[in-house]
């Protein structure tokens, strides 16, 4: 839940008093400060921020100001609202951007969540009846990495699902395929063939993984390079071993 709360926008110390809010139904500034530790004057300006943010609102208990939680739906409400205003402003925001005039435009995205970078790029340039070639990604190690990747990963599944894209994919033995990935063909190499190699190529993108602490992930953008990849993927395809069905 904790980490919900993060990727919301709320700091640690805002979930903390977040929290605490919400389990009283409403609370003194001082009895706050009690039960969470923090100082007073810190107190009121971490309220101040949540009530900036649309979650918490003040109410008046025997003339003395009190801080309540609005209803946590209010969080979807506000994400709502939030995403809206990025729609608005993402065009205007594209025309600004500069664009690249060399044949090739490279981007280098770090962290532990850049598969979903890559799944959220896919959806943006992928179009219906467009496929997607993915290479040695396995998603076995993907949810070991990022255990909070499967319903995000579910979610891209059900929209390329939705938006009739399809993909093959070439994994290593023994890799789990998922039921709900109901228009991806797998197939298989061994592990020692795949080695750390991992790749996908779609539209005019090929995205490169690096994998440590922390992982990397390399856009690069190209025509010529991700046509080049795709007849990389096609002979392995054809070298690749189809998953043997279970009697």
């Amino acid at each position: 839940m904790e980490q919900e709360l993060r990727d919301f926008g709320l700091s640690d110390n805002e979930i903390t008093v977040y929290l605490a809010v919400l389990n009283k139904g409403t609370i003194k500034p001082a009895d706050l400060a009690k039960q969470t530790g923090f100082a007073r004057p810190y107190i009121y300006d971490v309220l101040q921020r949540l009530q900036e943010k649309g979650i918490v609102g003040t109410i008046l208990q025997n003339q003395k100001r009190c801080y309540a939680a609005l209803p946590p739906k209010q969080l979807v409400e506000v994400s709502k609202q939030r995403l809206e205003a990025l729609e608005k402003v993402a065009q205007k925001l594209e025309s600004l951007r500069l664009k690249p005039v060399q044949d090739i435009h490279v981007e280098l995205q770090t962290g532990k969540f850049v598969f979903r970078t890559l799944l959220n790029d896919i959806l943006i340039h992928l179009k219906k009846g467009d496929e997607a070639l993915f290479y040695g990604v396995d998603d076995d190690f993907l949810m070991r990495i990022d255990p909070l990747i499967k319903p995000r990963l579910d979610q891209y599944l059900a929209k390329i699902v939705r938006n009739g894209i399809t993909e093959r994919l070439i994994a290593k033995e023994g890799n789990t395929i998922l039921p709900q990935a109901k228009t991806t063909v797998y197939r298989f190499l061994p592990k020692e063939t795949i080695g750390n190699l991992a790749f996908v190529t779609y539209a005019d993108r090929l995205a490169m993984f690096l994998w440590g602490e922390p992982h990397h992930l390399i856009f690069i953008q190209s025509k010529r390079v991700a046509d080049s990849y795709r007849n990389q993927f096609d002979i392995l395809w054809e070298k690749a071993q189809s998953p043997t069905l279970k009697s």
